[in-house]
């Protein structure tokens, strides 16, 4: 009784503290707003020493952060259609040779790798511009917001 317990410690409880600790990390990143570098900064992005319109380069930053996210987003779905008909046919196959119970942990497993996809590319392109945006304060700000969101 008390290794079946201990097993399902074991089992359970790592993965309970990987998903809480992503959404502390997912907190510390969606708490930064694209409002411009600290004050007083004016600029480029690129170092170069030039003045520059904070308005504009935010504007540019959410405007290519758009056009990332539209590129992911077409990524997926292709890349979806592909696997919807991979796990249709490997499932056709694998319930019949192999057993329904295996053919269940093939689709769940299936579902459970496109959801994690999903979900590292959604957080992959939220946190994209906040560190470029961080980058702008400096170099260990925008590398904290890179490492927080699962670079």
């Amino acid at each position: 009784m008390a290794s079946v317990l201990a097993t399902n410690l074991l089992a359970f409880i790592p993965p309970i503290l990987g998903v809480l600790w992503a959404l502390k990390e997912v907190t510390y990143v969606s708490r930064i707003k694209l409002c411009g570098p600290p004050s007083g900064i004016q600029a480029s992005l690129m170092g170069d020493g030039k003045k520059v319109d904070v308005q504009k380069i935010l504007e540019r930053m959410r405007d290519i952060s758009s056009h990332i996210a539209e590129g992911a987003n077409a990524f997926l779905v292709a890349e979806y259609k592909y696997m919807l008909v991979y796990v249709v046919i490997f499932s056709i196959i694998i319930g019949p040779c192999i057993g329904l119970g295996t053919m269940i942990a093939f689709i769940v497993g299936s579902l459970t790798s496109i959801a994690c996809g999903y979900i590292g590319m959604r957080t992959a392109v939220y946190c994209n511009v906040r560190t470029t945006h961080e980058s702008w304060k400096n170099i260990s700000a925008g590398y904290d917001v890179a490492i927080r969101g699962g670079s």
